[in-house]
């Protein structure tokens, strides 16, 4: 038999969760413990969503499950020289693929430079949070590893 609340089963003094402390959160992906708990750490608003931009860009398409068009294919085009127009494409993959799969952000700018001495590619993305106006930034390099 379900059991039902009574008056008497109510606790007034209980804390009520009046607001959310984060929009956006995800676990960090280099799976380190938290210093004082031991979890894994976690990553919250700007931190989760710069996270979730970087892992899309190096995602290629049909490596996710279920999600066959999902990625950008910036690793095919880590196999061409190294030169100012295989930068452009990149450039137009990764404004692609974040227009299309990411809707939290508002991409402001994308610029890829080429390294040709150390053949890799410097990324610089700008982007503005939807829901809370905030901007951020994400550089990293991308190089092929074979």
């Amino acid at each position: 038999m379900p059991r039902t609340q009574n008056l008497s089963d109510l606790d007034v003094n209980r804390p009520r969760i009046t607001k959310r402390d984060s929009l956006y959160s995800d676990f960090s992906l280099g799976f380190y413990p938290h210093p004082n708990t031991g979890d894994i750490t976690v990553l919250r608003d700007i931190n989760s969503v710069k996270q979730s931009v970087k892992n899309l860009i190096m995602t290629s398409p049909g490596e996710r499950p279920f999600a066959p068009n999902l990625g950008s294919g910036v690793r095919a085009l880590l196999f061409e020289p190294v030169t100012p127009f295989t930068a452009l494409d990149l450039q137009e993959a990764i404004t692609q693929v974040l227009q299309n799969y990411e809707p939290r952000v508002n991409v402001i700018n994308v610029e890829v430079a080429d390294d040709s001495d150390n053949n890799r590619y410097s990324v610089q993305i700008e982007f503005q949070i939807v829901a809370t106006l905030d901007t951020g930034e994400v550089d990293f390099y991308i190089e092929r590893i074979r």
